[in-house]
C-alpha cells in the first residue's frame, strides 16, 4: 500500500507542475502586437493663377515652396504623417515682401491618397479684392503599378467660360461623343486610358462645336498618372484662348494648341536712316516704318520655325543693311530692333524675347540702351524716383552699355520720374523725363533710350526715350 501510495504522488506530480507553470504564466503580460504601419500621403501643388505673382506655399506656418512660378507643379510630395494641415498661399511682391493671397486653410490628406490643390482664376476681382482660389481635387486612392493611363481634368482657364472637353482619337469627329462638361473651377476623373495609344483633346465653349483649343497627337506611356489643367493663353498669340497644363509626378510641362503662333514687333531705332521695309521670306509683310515708329506684335505672325528676315530701304529694297535667320518659337513673341547708324554703315539687329504675360501686381520694365550716335561708347544708369531728385539714390539700372538690354524687371505699379546718366557720374544727364510717368500693374513695357532725330535735335537732353507698352 505505501508503494502505491508513492507511485500515484510520483505519477500526479507532472500534472501538478504543469498546473504551477500554468498559473506562474496567466500573471505575465500579453505580448504587443506590432504597430500598423501608416501609408504615406501625397500632396501636388500647381500655381494656375494666370496674371498672379510668383508664391510662396506655407504648410503649418513653414514655408514648404518657394517662389513657384505660374504653369509650375511641386510633382508629388511624400507625406510621411496623413492628417490635417493649414495651408497658404503668399504672393512675392516687386520689393521682395509677401501677401497672403489663399488661405490659410484646413487641408485633410487621407492615408495612402494622392491630393491635388491648383490655385486658379484672376488674381483680383472687378472691385479689386483678392479672388484667385484654391480647387482642392477629391484625393485619389495611390496605386501601384497601374498598367494604364489615369487623366483627371480641372478647368482653371479664367478667361474661358464653361466648356466641354473631348477626348478623343486624333481626327474623329467630335457629334457622338459625350464630353466632359467643366465650368471654371470644376474637375473630373480620373479617367483610365489606354497606354501607348493615340489621343486628341479638344476644347469647345459647352453646347458649341467651334473647337477654342486643339492638342494634336498625344501618346502615354502605361503608369502615367496626370492632372491635365485648362489655363488662360497668356502668350497673346495665336487665336486659342487656352493651353493645356499636364502636371504629373515631376512638375508640370505645357501642351500648346496646336496653331499656336509666334509674334515679331520691329522697331525703327536708327535716327539717321530713312523709311524701310521688312521682309520675310522675300515678301514684304511691313511697309515704309519710319524712325523712331514700331509696329504693333500681331502685324506678323508666323508658326515656330527659321526666317529669314530683311530690312530694306523703303525707296529700294536693294539697300538691305539687315539680312539676318531668326528662329521663332511659338507662343513667344519678340521684338527686333535696328539699331545703328545708317551713314556709320553701322545698323545691325538686336533681338529680344518677351513675355507679354500680364501679372497683377506689377508693371514689367524692359531698358534697352539703343543710343548710338550720342551714347554709343557711353554706358549709363537709370534711375526711378519720386521726384527727380537723384543724389542720394542708387540706380535702378546700373552701368548698361550700348546695344545692351536688360531682362523683363519687376517694378510696382505707380508714378517714376526717370533719370538717365553717364554711369557712375550723376552730374552728366542724358535724360531727364521732366515729371513723373505711369507703370500700370498687369502691362509690359519696352523702354528706349533713343538718339534723337534731326528735327528733335536740342542738345538738352542729349537722347530721349521711346516707351512701348502691351
Amino acid at each position: 500500500m505505501q508503494l502505491l501510495k508513492w507511485c500515484c504522488v510520483i505519477l500526479a506530480l507532472p500534472l501538478l507542475l504543469a498546473c504551477s507553470d500554468s498559473s506562474d504564466r496567466s500573471d505575465e503580460p500579453a505580448p504587443v502586437p506590432p504597430p500598423q504601419e501608416v501609408q504615406a500621403s501625397e500632396l501636388r501643388v500647381t500655381h494656375a493663377g494666370s496674371d498672379a505673382p510668383n508664391v510662396n506655399v506655407y504648410i503649418d506656418g513653414e514655408l514648404a515652396l518657394e517662389n513657384v512660378p505660374f504653369k509650375a507643379s511641386s510633382g508629388l510630395v511624400e507625406i510621411a504623417e496623413p492628417g490635417t494641415y493649414e495651408v497658404e498661399v503668399r504672393g512675392l511682391l516687386p520689393d521682395g515682401s509677401e501677401v497672403s493671397v489663399i488661405g490659410p486653410v484646413d487641408i485633410t490628406l487621407p492615408e495612402g491618397t494622392r491630393t491635388d490643390v491648383v490655385a486658379y482664376d484672376l488674381l483680383f476681382n472687378d472691385n479689386g479684392d483678392i479672388n484667385i482660389k484654391a480647387a482642392v481635387l477629391d484625393a485619389v486612392e495611390i496605386e501601384e503599378g497601374i498598367a494604364d493611363v489615369r487623366v483627371s481634368v480641372l478647368h482653371g482657364a479664367a478667361g474661358v467660360g464653361a466648356v466641354d472637353v473631348y477626348v478623343t482619337a486624333p481626327g474623329d469627329a467630335l457629334s457622338g461623343v459625350a464630353p466632359i462638361t467643366l465650368a471654371l473651377g470644376e474637375s473630373a476623373g480620373p479617367v483610365a486610358l489606354e497606354p501607348a495609344t493615340d489621343y486628341q483633346v479638344r476644347i469647345t465653349p459647352a453646347g458649341a462645336s467651334d473647337v477654342v483649343y486643339d492638342s494634336g497627337t498625344l501618346s502615354f506611356a502605361a503608369g502615367t498618372e496626370l492632372l491635365a489643367v485648362a489655363i488662360d493663353n497668356t502668350a497673346k498669340t495665336g487665336t486659342s484662348p487656352a493651353s493645356l497644363l499636364a502636371v504629373g509626378a515631376e512638375g508640370a510641362t505645357e501642351v500648346l494648341d496646336i496653331n499656336a503662333m509666334s509674334e515679331v514687333r520691329v522697331v525703327h531705332n536708327s535716327a539717321d536712316t530713312p523709311a524701310v521695309d521688312v521682309l520675310v521670306d522675300g515678301a514684304e509683310v511691313l511697309d515704309a516704318i519710319t524712325f523712331p515708329g514700331a509696329s504693333d506684335y500681331d502685324a506678323l505672325q508666323a508658326p515656330a520655325g527659321t526666317y529669314n528676315v530683311v530690312v530694306a530701304a523703303d525707296a529700294d529694297n536693294s539697300i538691305a543693311p539687315i539680312d539676318v535667320d531668326l528662329s521663332l518659337e511659338a507662343p513667344w513673341s519678340y521684338t527686333v530692333l535696328a539699331l545703328g547708324s545708317f551713314a556709320d554703315n553701322s545698323i545691325e539687329p538686336l533681338l529680344t524675347t518677351d513675355d507679354r504675360r500680364s501679372v497683377a501686381t506689377q508693371a514689367s520694365v524692359r531698358v534697352i540702351h539703343g543710343s548710338y550716335l550720342v551714347a554709343r561708347d557711353i554706358p549709363v544708369d537709370v534711375y526711378l524716383t519720386a521726384d527727380g531728385v537723384i543724389a542720394d539714390v542708387d540706380p535702378a539700372i546700373a552701368d548698361l552699355a550700348y546695344p545692351g538690354a536688360t531682362g523683363q524687371i519687376a517694378l510696382a505699379p505707380g508714378n517714376y520720374w526717370v533719370t538717365v546718366t553717364a554711369a557712375g557720374d550723376k552730374s552728366v544727364v542724358a535724360f531727364d523725363s521732366g515729371g513723373a510717368i505711369a507703370f500700370e500693374a498687369g502691362v509690359n513695357y519696352t523702354a528706349i533710350a533713343r538718339d534723337p532725330s534731326p528735327s528733335e535735335v536740342q542738345g538738352n537732353p542729349l537722347i530721349l526715350l521711346s516707351l512701348l507698352a502691351d
